[in-house]
């Protein structure tokens, strides 16, 4: 079975985290199927514009772990400008750099990589497989009417939709995509890299609570500050680092003025992202995981967390929800500073009350990356299967 991968989503020499997830899934399913990935990057041909000059520099073929990836250049504007042509653009791309039909394509996002697969897909008569992992249909078809009508598009022509969270199925369904072309899957995790090894004694020389994403304000990282600023007046114990940033782009510069009004200086790190491989020692390292995220689908870095035995306090923002309980932490309010504070304060309260190996135990049973690419295979089977039964 030949797969063509096509997502924007995806690492390359600009940020090799970017879009880790959706490699890190590829690595697995390697083992049940040829795999060729078409990833764009913005074409910005002007230096001394940042992250948008260094895209400049992305190879256009290289392979990562064995499998093979071509960059084509797609035309990209700031602020979504012609961002109802953008899938044209990823079309384009996507013709200029496939060399041989493969049996099946599958995109992960529903715009603008989705709906160009389908494009690609009905001309060539090969099925297509859409992940949605969140913003891509919780957000975006909100925005404008223009998006969502693409979006449904890319969705209801598919022969397959993977939802990686349950909140994320329904929403799928309340974009017209019928019932039996939805999918449950979640995202994965590898479980024997975040394994928990060499984690310190709780609370040993102060508790750590750690922050690994994006610096943006859909995050609630100011919620989650200003949280913290409560949770020190009850105890000087406690500090924060937040990782994800990129330093070249200034992306905690944002936070930092409340960090210093909040007087949290002394006690919150912003560290740039890190190569994937080196989050499980920082997690092995932390006492507990906080997600303050307005809106999730199914958040990988937590699910990495919950590998490594970590309890967690995580809003009720969709995906996580359907994962963290009691057992494994703490549910509180979106953008609730005090119902933040109040549940990590709790928390570290009952620490031994939490069970980590029991954590981590049920997260490989669910989630690891193994089990995931098992679900994936089964579905292109089906799939194909399907498209050979028709007349």
């Amino acid at each position: 079975m030949n797969v063509l991968v096509l997502s924007h989503l995806y690492p390359n020499s600009v940020s090799r985290i970017y879009g880790n997830f959706v490699h890190n899934q590829l690595r697995f399913l390697r083992g049940h199927c040829r795999i060729e990935v078409v990833a764009p990057v913005p074409w910005f041909p002007l230096p001394g514009f940042g992250t948008w000059s260094e895209y400049r520099h992305v190879p256009r073929f290289e392979v990562l772990d064995g499998i093979r990836v071509r960059h084509p250049r797609r035309l990209a504007l700031p602020r979504r400008l012609l961002f109802t042509r953008l899938w044209r653009f990823h079309l384009k791309a996507l013709l200029r750099s496939v060399e041989k039909v493969p049996d099946l394509v599958h995109a992960h996002c529903a715009y603008p990589d989705g709906r160009a697969a389908g494009e690609y897909g009905a001309r060539t008569g090969r099925p297509v497989v859409i992940t949605v992992h969140g913003s891509d249909i919780k957000v975006l078809p909100r925005l404008n009417p223009r998006w969502r009508q693409l979006t449904v598009e890319a969705l209801t022509r598919a022969a397959a939709v993977i939802a990686v969270s349950h909140d994320l199925r329904k929403e799928a369904l309340e974009l017209g995509v019928r019932p039996d072309r939805v999918r449950c899957i979640p995202n994965g995790v590898d479980c024997r890299l975040f394994s928990g090894r060499g984690s310190r004694p709780p609370g040993e020389g102060g508790w750590r609570l750690l922050y690994v994403g994006r610096f943006v304000e859909t995050k609630g990282l100011r919620v989650l500050l200003e949280a913290l600023a409560r949770v020190r007046r009850h105890r000087s114990d406690v500090s924060l680092a937040l990782i994800g940033g990129h330093a070249a782009t200034g992306a905690a510069d944002p936070f930092l003025p409340q960090v210093r009004e909040l007087g949290l200086s002394d006690c919150v790190s912003f560290e740039d992202a890190m190569p994937w491989e080196d989050l499980p020692g920082r997690m092995a390292a932390s006492d507990l995981f906080v997600l303050p995220s307005f809106s999730e689908g199914l958040t990988t870095s937590l699910l990495e967390a919950m590998a490594c035995g970590l309890p967690s306090v995580v809003t009720r923002c969709g995906g996580p929800e359907e994962i963290v309980d009691d057992s494994s932490g703490r549910l509180v309010a979106v953008g609730d500073p005090e119902d933040l504070a109040s549940g990590i304060l709790s928390l570290i309260a009952e620490y031994q009350s939490y069970d980590r190996r029991a954590i981590r135990e049920r997260t490989v049973e669910r989630y690891d990356y193994r089990r995931v690419a098992g679900q994936i295979h089964a579905l292109y089977e089906e799939v194909l299967a399907g498209q050979g039964s028709k007349p």
